[in-house]
């Protein structure tokens, strides 16, 4: 039954029937409390008409539901963001890419890395997004990846062990420049 109103309302919202694709998405909760499609859904619906409080709400408890908890840190990270509340868009945004690590969520993780200047930090979740371009094939992605790299490796330079030379002797340097490289 919940089901039905879920696809209901997916129906209304793509004719653009907004009122009724609200009624049919919370409709849809009251029935079925588990439905994290329809959390997130009606999150995005109240994002939208411009209710960034209630679309937060929505998120929040979509974040309890497994299925839909990445999506939901990440819509919610954004709302964050667009708030003003950098700590807090960074933190669930950090939580969705260790739930789901998806190219899109990993790349604006590595920007938001950038823009509060965590060198080190920006430079790893790159090396991850280059690691998925090649494992993908994605040809552009990975060498604008690997541009990003080369280009905070000079700015992580003195934080990062593993972007500078090891002595012969220092296992623990070659190690990390090792294991970094992979």
């Amino acid at each position: 039954m919940a089901r039905s109103h879920f696809e209901r309302a997916l129906e209304l919202e793509a004719r653009t029937d907004i009122a009724q694709a609200l009624r049919e998405y919370t409709e849809a909760i009251a029935i079925d409390s588990t439905l994290g499609d329809a959390y997130v859904r009606l999150g995005a619906l109240r994002e939208r008409m411009g209710d960034a409080r209630e679309a937060e709400l929505v998120y929040s408890e979509a974040v309890r539901l497994g299925d839909s908890r990445a999506r939901a840190l990440l819509q919610r990270s954004r709302l964050h963001r667009a708030a003003g509340r950098s700590a807090q868009a960074l933190s669930d945004l950090e939580v969705s890419v260790e739930l789901d690590p998806n190219p899109e969520a990993l790349a604006e993780l590595a920007h938001h890395y950038v823009e509060a200047h965590a060198w080190s930090a920006a430079l790893a979740a790159y090396r991850r997004i280059a690691g998925s371009a090649l494992e993908s094939g994605d040809n552009a992605s990975l060498a604008s990846a690997r541009l990003e790299v080369r280009a905070l490796r000079v700015l992580a330079a003195e934080t990062d062990p593993s972007t500078g030379r090891a002595q012969k002797h220092d296992w623990v340097a070659r190690a990390l420049i090792s294991i970094s490289r992979r």
